[in-house]
């Protein structure tokens, strides 16, 4: 006699009860949001933030913000710039396995009109690293060799020729081939090809790779610029994803540190193994196949240790202020004459700049007439004296732009008070010709550009303490350098800067009233000023003839 199996209905339905509870549960649980320092030390779980926004984007650079309390042990560990180890901080955010990881773009602190404090953090998702890895022509060769002059990898799957072009160039960055690594003194970081010790490495391709054919190929193009229209003709998704101890192993028998940025190359989309491209309520999804064939540093604003009352603003009835020690400062406190305020400070980003384009002057000419007189005087033992030109104009496209044509300049001093995982390289612009005046400050403007940052602007009410004014009335008026501090910052630090707006405004109900922001437009740098006045000599000789 058979028997048959019962199913106890009551059991099975708590079970699915308890099922959808926990995933209920899971769905509403808070994500995990951690602050970590430029060497991927955890600075702590955040769990008091005011608000928090991440943002996902296919292919490009999403943003996250996070505000929290201004005196949150946290935001007391961002704000003291100073005293930490590196400037960089890094942001990641768990939520049902997945993980947005990103890099500090810029800190601020605010205090609204009522007298609210807080901190606002902004981050840039780490696929902005693709933004600042060049793709090289020869990226086993020095910058000032690159033959040949082109990068060409050609595949019948596109998904491996974008991560070969990605490791041979994060293999150059990583590996300190031809460049000063990070820490000079440290043996182990020259000729490195450790990926155990790498900041970033590619994941190796374990699945079968069904992607359209393609051809990647750049020329100091950044790599996102060089995988931007492939990936997006098909329909392949850059996922970078940061590797923290405790994760699962991002494939079998993988060796990777900490804090490690381990780059894929996924098909979500099935573009090129059958999928659906529409459809209708009644029928269905219609399933279809589709194949496509192939230096600066800067500073904005001046610190200054906390100065007692000079002995020139001690003399009774005397107001106004000596630029060279500021005595106008406003004290950010409770009761205090500052209405709002906005401090901002970003720190520095890519550690190393390349730049050029075309040999320094005399390099192709010095091969050009090398091969003319070497082929000629060969040519003449066999009567062919005249076979040097024509030889030269063969091999010109091979020769041309390839000595000499680029540099690279780093700052290992930047990338240690980064941390190690850093921003590596942008391209100056304006850098034409390697090894001149012009490239010279274009590679100077580039770092400049690029340094670190601080700025603050406050609103201040006249009379509190300070009168604004001038001929003897006020203490300070428009272009007056003023001092001001940041409640929040290390005590004592004050700020210099100058007030950059006054508005005076009344009504038939109230008495004339001051009103002045303190923080102005980024000064120009006196070399990208020289650079533009160059560039505009170089334009003038070009149209007289000269060059």
């Amino acid at each position: 006699m058979t028997t048959v199996p019962t199913i106890d209905f009551d059991t099975e339905f708590e079970g699915l009860v308890q099922q959808l509870k926990d995933e209920a549960e899971q769905r509403l649980a808070p994500p995990v949001v951690r602050l970590w320092d430029g060497d991927w030390n955890l600075r702590g779980v955040c769990k008091h933030e005011n608000s928090v926004s991440v943002q996902w984007l296919n292919n490009e650079t999403g943003t996250a913000s996070i505000e929290m309390p201004l005196d949150y042990y946290l935001s007391e560990w961002l704000v003291d710039v100073d005293e930490r180890d590196t400037t960089n901080v890094h942001l990641t955010v768990d939520k049902d396995g997945a993980r947005w990881s990103g890099l500090m773009d810029e800190l601020q602190i605010h205090k609204d009109e009522r007298g609210v404090r807080y901190v606002r953090v902004i981050f840039k998702h780490d696929y902005e690293h693709l933004k600042h890895i060049l793709v090289w022509s020869n990226p086993f060769l020095p910058a000032e060799i690159q033959f040949p002059r082109l990068w060409v990898c050609f595949s019948n799957h596109v998904r491996w020729a974008l991560k070969t072009t990605l490791l041979c160039n994060l293999m150059r960055l990583e590996s300190s081939l031809w460049m000063l690594p990070d820490d000079p003194m440290d043996p182990a970081q020259w000729f490195n090809f450790d990926q155990s010790t790498w900041g970033m490495v590619v994941k190796p391709d374990l699945t079968p790779d069904r992607s359209v054919g393609g051809i990647v190929y750049g020329r100091f193009k950044t790599m996102h610029e060089a995988s931007r229209r492939i990936v997006e003709d098909a329909q392949l998704t850059w996922e970078p994803r940061r590797y923290l101890d405790g994760d699962p192993p991002p494939w079998p028998g993988a060796n990777i540190k900490h804090g490690c940025l381990v780059w894929d190359l996924v098909d979500n989309s099935a573009f090129n193994t059958g999928t659906s491209f529409g459809g209708n309520l009644f029928e269905g999804l219609a399933h279809e196949f589709v194949n496509i064939g192939g230096d600066g540093l800067t500073e904005t604003v001046e610190t200054v240790s906390d100065p007692n009352i000079p002995e020139l603003y001690t003399t009774p009835g005397v107001r106004g202020t000596d630029p060279s020690r500021p005595g106008v400062i406003w004290r950010d406190g409770e009761h205090t004459g500052i209405q709002t305020s906005m401090f901002s400070y970003r720190p520095a980003q890519d550690v190393g700049v390349v730049g050029g384009g075309h040999s320094m002057p005399g390099v192709n000419e010095g091969i050009s007439a090398a091969i003319i007189g070497i082929t000629g005087f060969l040519g003449s033992l066999i009567g062919q004296s005249q076979i040097g030109p024509a030889i030269d104009a063969v091999l010109k496209p091979l020769y041309t732009d390839v000595l000499l044509a680029f540099g690279k300049w780093k700052s290992p001093a930047r990338a240690q008070r980064l941390g190690w995982s850093h921003y590596h390289e942008r391209w100056a612009e304006g850098s034409d010709r390697a090894y001149t005046l012009s490239w010279l400050l274009a590679m100077r403007a580039a770092m400049w550009a690029t340094r670190e940052q601080t700025r603050c602007t406050i609103t201040v009410v006249d009379g509190a303490p300070w009168r604004i004014g001038q001929n003897g009335l006020g203490h300070c008026f428009l272009g007056s350098r003023v001092g001001f501090t940041v409640l929040g910052m290390k005590p004592g630090r004050i700020f210099v800067e100058q007030i950059s707006e006054l508005t005076l405004s009344w009504d038939r109900a109230t008495a004339p009233v001051w009103n002045l922001q303190i923080g102005q437009r980024e000064p120009q740098d006196p070399v990208m000023k020289a650079f533009q006045m160059l560039q505009d000599f170089f334009g003038m000789l070009q149209d007289l003839g000269v060059l």
